[in-house]
Order: C-alpha cells, then structure tokens, then sequence
C-alpha cells in the first residue's frame, strides 16, 4: 500500500486530499449504515491522527456533519500533516466540537493507519481505551493491529466493523486479529488499474457493483 501511495501522489499526481476525500466519504456511507441507515441525530465521535488515516478520518466527520449527525472530533496528536491539518481547519471553521465526551452511538478509530509499529503510546493509547465498550468501526485498520506483524498490540481498538481501503491486508487476517477487526468491508479508493499494473499486480476491481463490499473472513 506504500507504494500504491506513492505511485497515486507521485507519479499520477493524485493528491492525498483528494484520496482523504474517497476514504472519508465511504467511512460516512458505513457509518449511515451501521447506525441503522441514518446518520441524522446521532451521536458520532471520530478519533483522529495526525496522518492520513486521521484526514480520512475528519473527512468523514465532515460528511456525516452534512448528513445531519451531532459529531465531535478527538485528536490523537497535538501536530498533523498538512493534508489533514487542512481537514482539521474546515472543521474547526465549522464549529465542530472537540473531545471525548458522552455516550457515542457510534465512534470512528483513524487514529493509525497501515503504518503503525509498535504499541500505541500516549493520548492515542488513552482516546483507545476510551472506546472500549462502545459502538467503533475502524479506518483501514484497527487502532493497535501492526499490520506489518500482524501483532495485536495493548492497548487496541475492538472494531464492531472494519472498512479497509483499496485492497486487503494480510495482516487483518493474522490469528489474532478477529478480535479487532469485525466485520470486514472494503472500499474503493479510486484506485486505476494501471497503479498495480506498475507494480506488477494483477488486478480485477471488485467495486462494479459498489463503492463498498463485504470481505469473507478467512478460514
């Protein structure tokens, strides 16, 4: 996914802010979904790092501001990339809400993406603990799952559900990992074919039907 990333921004000129913008338009479209197919008066808090899983993130709190939602963001670093820093600031112009609070109908984990190591540290670990026993679907990968490993790390995240973009991960699959993950989906990034015919890949899309599908769990 590194390098589908790579290829994306550097070589197609697809910038991240466009690719926030599909990741967090079809976590809002799951989120509508699990909240019982509509988003309007619920309760939604959407944890958000500094990366681009925190822009997909705060994208989706944009959206499901639109679709009528009360939402409250909760950052996991005070600093944020630029693209997400830019999600951040729209919100803010917005008057969105900030923090932890209440009883969430349903709480979004983009704290840390397919790139996280290690066990998750600081304010990140604490807004992970805080979700414990509440209603969470996760961005890409659940919030303390090293995908690289495959390590469930202390603390994490206990997905209801997973949205996991352009393609599966292995490590979503690795023996501990059902614990975390939930029920399994996946969602179209906007991916043209021609970035995995660069690496090498073969690739048929899966999205003819839907921006969003079910994956089977394995085994």
């Amino acid at each position: 996914m590194r390098e589908v990333d790579r290829v994306l921004v550097e070589e197609l000129g697809i910038s991240l802010a466009r690719l926030m913008e599909n990741a967090g338009r079809n976590v809002a479209l799951l989120a509508r979904e699990l909240l019982g197919g509509d988003a309007a008066g619920a309760h939604v808090v959407v944890l958000a790092g500094p990366g681009g899983n925190g822009g997909g993130g705060l994208a989706a709190a944009r959206h499901l501001v639109a679709a009528g939602a009360d939402v409250a963001i909760a950052l996991g670093a005070e600093r944020t990339s630029p693209a997400t820093g830019e999600q951040l600031a729209i919100l803010r112009r917005m008057g969105v809400r900030e923090g932890s609070r209440g009883e969430p109908d349903l709480v979004i984990d983009a704290l840390l993406g397919y790139g996280q190591s290690g066990a998750p540290r600081g304010e990140a670990a604490r807004l992970i603990e805080w979700c414990s026993g509440r209603p969470v679907l996760a961005l890409d990968v659940p919030s303390g799952l090293e995908l690289e490993t495959g390590v469930l790390h202390e603390p994490h995240v206990a997905a209801d559900a997973t949205l996991t973009l352009a393609l599966p991960k292995e490590g979503l699959r690795a023996p501990k990992a059902a614990e975390a993950v939930g029920r399994l989906y996946l969602a179209d990034l906007s991916v043209p074919a021609t970035v995995y015919e660069r690496l090498g890949l073969e690739y048929t899309s899966p999205f003819g039907r839907a921006t969003i599908v079910p994956v089977a769990a394995s085994g």
